[in-house]
């Protein structure tokens, strides 16, 4: 006849075993939703990056309209020659600047590159 197994004296004798935490299924947790935007901030809202991005294209486009004389309180304002004249100036500059990208792309990489790769041997010990 085999013996009775001791038990805890708290345990019920018939009481399933415990349950371990493993097996245990998570909590779910109801969270809300996130809270919408205001619309002008949804529409307008800009990091400052986004801010110096925007500025700097405003900058790039200015130059482009002022080089194609572009005046619309003078008399003799075509809106249609305006941006015929831009688009003109914009093709010119494009054909410049493939056509001579090589000069400052090359001149910029005989500073850059030295720089960075004396930089990138500097900060080595100190990168993960």
């Amino acid at each position: 006849m085999t013996e009775p197994t001791p038990t805890a004296p708290d345990a019920a004798p018939n009481a399933p075993p415990p349950e371990t935490p493993a097996a245990e299924a998570p909590a779910t947790v109801n969270k809300p939703p996130p809270e919408r935007r205001p619309l002008l901030a949804r529409l307008f809202g800009i990091s400052p990056w986004g801010g110096i991005k925007l500025l700097g294209l405003c900058i790039l486009v200015g130059f482009f309209v002022m080089a194609a004389n572009f005046d619309p309180a003078h008399p003799d304002f075509n809106a249609g020659r305006a941006l015929g004249a831009i688009l003109k100036q914009t093709v010119s500059a494009l054909g410049w600047a493939l056509k001579n990208f090589w000069q400052p792309a090359l001149a910029g990489a005989l500073v850059v590159l030295p720089a960075w790769v004396i930089w990138r041997v500097v900060s080595l010990p100190f990168r993960k």
